[in-house]
């Protein structure tokens, strides 16, 4: 079965179904979520610590201005959005392969079981960044 998940030709059918999904949703300009595995997506600019997710996964619903926002490339697709209480806004970019599940009005569309092995985004380098300050490692002690 690990064979199979970390297959390449495998993946990449499924990236493509991932993109024709996406391409589809974007088109009818419905509502939906994403959620993908966290340790790839990449903000632009970097979340403040306090708002990184300790889960290794991340939930993204486009509506509205997000929805709007959001572009699709052939390998990920990219959109705005607001987090936290104070809405900071960032540009997140989610490697096609990186997205797990898609899901219209809490109805799954896709699952996507293929084992991602691309980039590692940004989330990841600024919670690495955070941690390496001694004196930022108290917050994560309580």
């Amino acid at each position: 079965m690990n064979k199979m998940l970390n297959d390449e030709e495998l993946s990449k059918l499924v990236q493509k179904h991932i993109y024709e999904c996406l391409e589809t949703l974007l088109n009818k300009n419905d509502n939906f979520s994403i959620l993908a595995n966290l340790e790839f997506v990449e903000f632009e600019p970097n979340l403040p610590p306090n708002l990184i997710s300790k889960s290794p996964v991340i939930l993204f619903t486009l509506a509205g201005y997000t929805l709007s926002s959001a572009v699709l490339k052939q390998d990920h697709i990219c959109f705005e959005a607001g987090f936290g209480a104070d809405n900071f806004a960032s540009l997140v970019k989610i490697p096609l392969g990186a997205i797990i599940q898609i899901s219209v009005n809490e109805i799954t569309l896709l699952v996507n079981f293929c084992l991602y092995q691309g980039k590692k985004g940004t989330a990841n380098k600024s919670l690495q960044t955070f941690l390496s300050n001694p004196e930022n490692r108290k917050f994560f002690n309580k």
